[in-house]
This record gives structure tokens, C-alpha cells and sequence, in this order.
């Protein structure tokens, strides 16, 4: 009796299960305990054998996941992005009110948490980490800490040094402002570093409407600035104080920054002064044309194919 036929058949049987296993999707949303509190992870892949991405949202206290939509659904073939939700932010607040005093010790700490997680529940050495905004002040320490844990670092729009980047837009909105007697009597009452919720208000608005050409309309933006305020204004300013010059100019791991020079939330010119001194690894710097302070919802498809192209290029 010829077994031949019988064994090439259970041979592409076995196969095409060792396939559809090693290519499983994966979608999970868990309200994991991290440092002492429930957070909020969720986890979007196509693949569950692709390398992790984490992404640090901005803010502080604004999750990603409203915007988020934009940039996973094309990522998610190459990836396993990874969002989280951080403290006293939206469904970890939700899970976990808040009850501590906010510190950056307490933040950082949070961060390393949550990336030794994500190594143990996917089973990986390393994962891509990228930063946005408040998150990139968050990456980038972590990334200076516990470079052995990534493949690379990603800093997008990060905070570097707000205090200076602060000063350089209020220069240039003081300029600008000259022919707008709203705009420059507003702008006067500005001190860098902030002293109110309010002055960091009408530096917002007037670098919206001025620079940006986007103006507030009604007061809703200015009522969420000062709810924002009332958990966040002093943690921020605390952040506001930290020059990643002097604290991290060297990274042991690969680093990409991404930049707009329509940037002046967290200015350009500060991010690019400190990517021409920053020692690291291996370094790249990718320039976004059609964004301003928001580069992960203002071009979601270069913001993914440059991430898919770092993800390749790091490959293990």
C-alpha cells in the first residue's frame, strides 16, 4: 500500500495549521494593575508574531484612542499597537479615580511598567517605543533609562525643553500680534514660565489662530484648558522644567525623531537643536510638511508608512 499521497496530505495539513496559528490576530482590551492601580492597555495586530509598538499619548490626560483610529488600522498588519490609557486618564481614571499626588517620578515609573508588561505578555526582548508630545517627554526618559529594552525610540513633537520652547513661540506670537490689539493685549499678559492656567491658554489660542490659522470658537476650549488645569496645570509645569539637552544627551538605542516646522507647541527649533547635539546609537531625523503640532492625526499615512519603514528597518 502506497502511504505517499496520505503523508503529503497530513504534511500541508500540518502546515497550513502551524500558519493560521503563527498568524493569529490579536485584540485586547484589559485593565492591567500597573504600579499599584488598574491601567487601561488595549492591543490591535493582524499578526501576534509582529513586534510590539507602544505609543505614548500626549497631554497630559488626553488618550489617544479618539485619534488613534487614523493611524492603527494602518499599522496593525506590521505591528501590535499597543495603546495605554495613563494615569488619571481617560478609562484608567475610569477604572482607577485618582487619588495620589501626580509626580513625574510617579508617571516614569508607570511607563516602566507598563513596557516590562507588554515584554512578558507578547514574549519579547524589545519593543518600538514611540512618543508624542507629553508621551515623548515620557519616552525619552524612558529610552535614556532602559535603552536595552527597545528596538528603537520614536519622538514625535516631544517635549524637549518647554520652558525655552515657550519663550521662542511667545517671541514670535509677540511679532506677529502687532496689528491685532485682542491678540497682543492677551499675549502681553504671557510669562514664561506660566504663572495661570490662563496664560497657558492665551498662548495656545493665539498660536492656534495666528500661526496655525485655526482660531477657538466659543469658549469651550477655554473651559476644558482650565477643567485641564485642575489635575494637570502643575504637573505640567514641573515637566515644563526638564531640558532633555542636559539630562539625556546620549541614547544607547536607535532614535528617529519626527518634526513639523509648522511646530510651535512644542517648537521645532528646540527639538532640532537637540537632535543635532543628541549622541545615540544610530539617528534619523524625518520632517512632516502637511502638520503642525499633530502629526499622528494631521498625516496618518506618512506617520504609519515612516513607522513601517523603522519597524523593517529594526527588524530582528
Amino acid at each position: 500500500m502506497n502511504y505517499r499521497p496520505a503523508l503529503h496530505v497530513l504534511l500541508f495539513l500540518i502546515s497550513c495549521h502551524t500558519v493560521v496559528h503563527a498568524q493569529n490576530s490579536i485584540k485586547t482590551k484589559d485593565a492591567v494593575p500597573i504600579n499599584g492601580i488598574k491601567q487601561w492597555i488595549v492591543a490591535d495586530g493582524k499578526d501576534n508574531t509582529k513586534p510590539v509598538l507602544l505609543f505614548l499619548h500626549g497631554g497630559p490626560g488626553f488618550p489617544s484612542r479618539p485619534y488613534a483610529k487614523k493611524f492603527v488600522k494602518l499599522l496593525r498588519k506590521d505591528f501590535i499597537v499597543v495603546q495605554w490609557d495613563q494615569r488619571a486618564s481617560g478609562l484608567t481614571q475610569h477604572f482607577s479615580p485618582n487619588s495620589n499626588a501626580l509626580t513625574l517620578d510617579l508617571f516614569h515609573q508607570d511607563t516602566y511598567e507598563v513596557v516590562d508588561y507588554l515584554r512578558k505578555r507578547f514574549s519579547r526582548d524589545k519593543i518600538f517605543l514611540a512618543g508624542f508630545s507629553w508621551g515623548g517627554f515620557l519616552g525619552l526618559r524612558y529610552a535614556h533609562d532602559h535603552p536595552e529594552n527597545l528596538h528603537a525610540y520614536i519622538s514625535v513633537s516631544s517635549m524637549i525643553h518647554n520652558y525655552e520652547s515657550e519663550r521662542r513661540t511667545l517671541e514670535l506670537l509677540k511679532d506677529k500680534a502687532k496689528n491685532n490689539p485682542v491678540a497682543l493685549e492677551e499675549v502681553k499678559q504671557v510669562n514664561i514660565p506660566f504663572t495661570s492656567w490662563e496664560e497657558l491658554y492665551y498662548q495656545r489660542k493665539w498660536t492656534s489662530a495666528i500661526i496655525d490659522g485655526k482660531p477657538y470658537k466659543g469658549e469651550a476650549v477655554r473651559l476644558l484648558f482650565e477643567k485641564w488645569s485642575k489635575t494637570w496645570f502643575m504637573l505640567f509645569q514641573r515637566a515644563s522644567l526638564v531640558d532633555y539637552k542636559m539630562t539625556a544627551p546620549q541614547l544607547a538605542c536607535p532614535v528617529y525623531f519626527f518634526l513639523s516646522r509648522r511646530d510651535y507647541v512644542a517648537n521645532h527649533a528646540v527639538s532640532e537643536a537637540y537632535f543635532k547635539i543628541l549622541e545615540a546609537q544610530e539617528k534619523e531625523l524625518i520632517w512632516f510638511y502637511e502638520s503642525t503640532h499633530e502629526i499622528p492625526g494631521d498625516e496618518p499615512k506618512k506617520f504609519s508608512a515612516e513607522l513601517i519603514k523603522i519597524g523593517r528597518k529594526q527588524k530582528e
